[in-house]
């Protein structure tokens, strides 16, 4: 979520009456017009062969004393269906390399000076659902994913296209949704090309709502995506180490769970 002033936010509403009266005005669109553009974008992700985009994201927690603390981190990410993945993290706690050739994933912590290299024979996402179980996801998972749409529109209660909105420049179509557990926006780029340029996941029932945010950069597809390796050369001074020994990229420090986070 963009930093924005609580006061700036209270004057909005003010002037509204409240938040629920602005959400309520005739020019937002029905939630099945949210669900449609939430489709076209999971639709056009998944008939992109090849893709490649850098991105940056935040991962909230909280501590003991209920103080909020978010950690920054950012990378790239390449996807050549049906299974190859490059994923690379570098933030304050984890310097993280991930590649995917369909038959090996690999992952190196440069932070670590160790990897990690395991059978791993199968699509992307295969490999998405193990990555999620060994606490190795990457970033903006679900949007991956070749069933994107089902997967986000899982336990989902309510859902809204609240408005237009501008990230980095780029239209977009402000979208909402609502489950049990989480609430979570997605900002998709209007026009025929329905890429998703920011996402945030709030977790309602934790103290102090923490979020994780991901913001979307260079996206590109098809003949535009550089090549890209996807093998990884090891250093010979680096350790192998069993995949649950290395850190988490959701580039959290290692005391904190990353469930707690988001």
């Amino acid at each position: 979520m963009s930093l924005v002033s609580y006061l700036e936010k209270f004057g909005q509403i003010a002037v509204c009456g409240s938040l629920a009266a602005c959400l309520a005005l005739p020019s937002i669109a029905a939630a099945d017009d949210a669900k449609n553009i939430l489709k076209a974008m999971s639709d056009y992700l998944a008939a992109q062969k090849a893709m490649s985009f850098s991105y940056q994201s935040s991962v909230e927690a909280v501590t003991p004393d209920f103080e909020k603390l978010q950690f920054v981190s950012s990378g790239t990410a390449s996807l050549t269906r049906p299974d190859k993945l490059r994923v690379t993290r570098t933030g304050g706690f984890a310097d993280v390399d991930l590649s995917f050739d369909g038959s090996t994933l690999t992952v190196h912590g440069k932070n670590l000076d160790a990897y990690a290299r395991v059978e791993a024979k199968g699509s992307v996402d295969d490999l998405l659902d193990r990555l999620i179980g060994a606490g190795l996801e990457a970033p903006g998972a679900d949007l991956l994913a070749a069933d994107a749409f089902d997967l986000l529109m899982t336990d989902v209660t309510s859902a809204k296209h609240v408005s237009s909105a501008y990230v980095d420049g780029v239209e977009c179509e402000y979208l909402t949704f609502r489950t049990p557990e989480i609430d979570w926006q997605i900002w998709v780029e209007s026009g025929e090309k329905p890429i998703p340029r920011r996402y945030v996941i709030t977790s309602k029932h934790v103290g102090q709502a923490p979020q994780y945010t991901l913001e979307i950069s260079d996206f590109k597809s098809g003949a535009e995506v550089a090549s890209v390796p996807y093998t990884i050369d090891i250093p010979s001074s680096a350790k192998k180490v069993d995949l649950s020994e290395l850190q988490s990229l959701d580039e959290l420090p290692a005391p904190t769970q990353p469930g707690e986070s988001k």
